[in-house]
């Protein structure tokens, strides 16, 4: 058996990339139907155990295409507004943030995106300062 004989098992991404790609720019009854197909072709599959999965990876696809940044804000107590917003647009003009609290950070954020992790927090700093007196 040659390699072009053998299929490749589809990820959970592949759905999610297929779905997005067939109903990008759909609505009303055209959606509908390919959205019937998209159900029919997982359940074939035998994926429909694996639908949750598969519609979190849609959305973090669709967001990634759309140039939405999820962003995830961990700090000492709540954040106002004001702070929350700043720090928001220092990521981009399309952000989309949750905020938890982790009262072992004494002060400052971290900030955590699909990739990165900006850690501006007191005890990081604090970490930082007792590296450089050693």
């Amino acid at each position: 058996m040659t390699s072009k004989n053998v299929m490749k098992k589809k990820t959970t991404k592949d759905y999610a990339i297929a779905l997005y790609d067939a109903t990008k720019d759909l609505k009303g009854k055209k959606l509908e139907q390919v959205l019937g197909n998209f159900v029919r072709l997982v359940a074939r599959d035998q994926k429909l155990k694996q639908a949750e999965r598969i519609i979190a990876e849609f959305i973090r696809y669709a967001k990634k295409q759309e140039g939405i940044q999820d962003i995830t804000i961990t700090s000492a107590h709540e954040l106002d507004a004001k702070m929350k917003k700043e720090i928001e647009e220092s990521f981009g003009e399309k952000v989309e943030s949750a905020q938890t609290v982790d009262k072992g950070l004494l002060g400052g954020f971290v900030v955590k995106t699909a990739d990165k992790i900006f850690n501006a927090s007191l005890k990081q700093q604090l970490n930082r300062f007792r590296l450089k007196l050693e």
